[in-house]
């Protein structure tokens, strides 16, 4: 260590999991050539390099059209290039055979959203927070769009009719007789669900699908029981009477298990069709109604308005030189207790932020103050204080976008002087992207300890232990 006036600062380091981020099984001409492809395409696209990405994903596509990893990958590349219908499609793809993957269910939002498409987006991150409820991800994104559907009402564009796929209701005449019997208590519940059972499942009768409710019940209620009396006196239509069915499964009183529902090839292939008719319908649309559109993810702005003017945002300069000219805190002894008082400035942030990290550095000053730390052997308590005027701070925070160098989440001077976080990294998906709001505010927590004198430990549930794995605000790989 080089002996002179500066005060080096702590670095917070970032633990890389790049190696986790890509799942999933490829097919090629050899199973070693495939994963040499798949390796090959990935390093570009942690590496920002979409374009070469692409080359390598559409050569996998060629050998294996619908290997889901490979679609998967390929648009979350279109999602960061804004290639956006080439995105849903790839998503929409992954969808046609598994219909609940949460990335591509999210990326269909994102890709929604960027078109302008504000209710389908909706539609889309519903989805993926029933099959991830804890998702911060999903959450920032309908927050989002729940805020834009508010400010800015439109006309969604009408889906073509092939798109949905349809469900006729088909119930033979002869299950009319078993209907009247157990309404009237001629047959037993179980056994009319049983026989309910071996008729759905087999195709017999077919009714639109419905999700299972979390939430289930016990007993047949008595509305179904005269809805299946007056549906075999024809007193209402099948319709009616298969929302009666609809309901026993919602709740949990059916349990059914359709055979063989994959759609064949040329099934698929018609979806698709619809699916990007549809995306043509939305562009001439945004065309005609010259559509404003705001846009779900807004890392790509943050950076920007971060370059824009990046000495106003930045204690760069300062950061290198000794925190010897800050002011020292101030203290008293009260009941023999030291009560050290801080002298924070807050650097100005640019306008239309998405996040509110400003409001969460109050979090970091309330968790430091409810501590009870030592001096010079005698117990010490912290107070901080927000001024606006700079000379006269102790610390002066500030949060970043620039490289503080590799895998480093921020850094402080010892004891006083300038506090930086960064709020957000490459390292998620090639691009950059913004940090969830409270990975941002534990980095801060740290840094601050930092600020007030305290030194990394070895403990790791500790804030100030030296590694942090961040969570993002809106990668879809996060």
């Amino acid at each position: 260590m080089k002996k002179n006036t500066m005060i080096i600062p702590y670095l917070l380091t970032i633990i890389l999991l790049s190696s986790s981020i890509f799942t999933g099984t490829v097919f090629a001409q050899t199973e070693e050539d495939a994963k040499l492809l798949f390796s090959q395409a990935n390093e570009h696209f942690v590496n920002g390099e979409y374009k070469q990405a692409i080359i390598i994903y559409d050569d996998i596509l060629e050998i294996a059209p619908n290997n889901i990893s490979t679609l998967k990958m390929k648009g979350i590349v279109h999602s960061n290039l804004e290639e956006h219908d080439k995105s849903l499609k790839q998503f929409f793809k992954v969808l046609q055979y598994r219909p609940n993957d949460v990335t591509s269910l999210t990326g269909m939002g994102v890709g929604f959203g960027n078109l302008g498409e504000y209710q389908e987006a909706m539609s889309y991150f519903d989805k993926a927070i029933k099959e991830k409820p804890d998702s911060t991800v999903i959450k920032n994104y309908k927050e989002f769009v729940e805020k834009v559907i508010l400010k800015y009402p439109y006309t969604p564009t009408e889906k073509p009719k092939g798109l949905e796929r349809e469900y006729p209701t088909s119930i033979p005449e002869w299950i009319k007789p078993i209907a009247k019997w157990w309404s009237e208590g001629n047959i037993e519940d179980v056994e009319f669900i049983s026989a309910l059972l071996y008729l759905i499942e087999n195709k017999i009768i077919q009714i639109p699908p419905v999700e299972t409710q979390s939430i289930t019940e016990d007993r047949i209620p008595e509305w179904i029981k005269n809805n299946a009396g007056w549906w075999a006196d024809e007193q209402i239509d099948d319709t009616a009477f298969v929302s009666g069915i609809q309901y026993l499964i919602e709740n949990g009183l059916i349990t059914v298990n359709i055979k063989d529902t994959t759609q064949s090839q040329e099934e698929l292939d018609r979806e698709f069709y619809f699916f990007e008719k549809y995306l043509r319908d939305i562009s001439k649309n945004i065309f005609k109604e010259t559509r404003y559109i705001e846009f779900p993810n807004p890392s790509h702005d943050v950076i920007k308005k971060f370059l824009r003017d990046y000495l106003k945002w930045n204690f760069e300069e300062e950061a290198k030189k000794a925190s010897s000219k800050f002011p020292d805190p101030t203290y008293e002894i009260v009941d023999e207790k030291v009560i050290i008082y801080y002298k924070v400035f807050i650097n100005e942030q640019p306008t239309g932020l998405p996040l509110d990290h400003v409001s969460t550095l109050k979090n970091s000053f309330v968790f430091w103050e409810e501590q009870e730390l030592s001096t010079n052997n005698q117990k010490a308590k912290m107070k901080f204080e927000i001024i606006n005027l700079k000379h006269e701070a102790n610390v002066w925070v500030t949060w970043v976008v620039r490289d503080l160098g590799e895998g480093v989440l921020g850094h402080a001077h010892i004891g006083k002087g300038i506090v930086e976080v960064t709020l957000g990294d490459y390292n998620c998906d090639g691009s950059f992207q913004l940090y969830d709001v409270k990975s941002v505010e534990a980095i801060m927590t740290h840094e601050l300890g930092h600020s007030i004198g305290l030194k990394h430990v070895t403990e790791k549930n500790n804030i100030m232990y030296s590694s942090y794995t961040p969570s993002y605000a809106y990668c879809l790989l996060s």
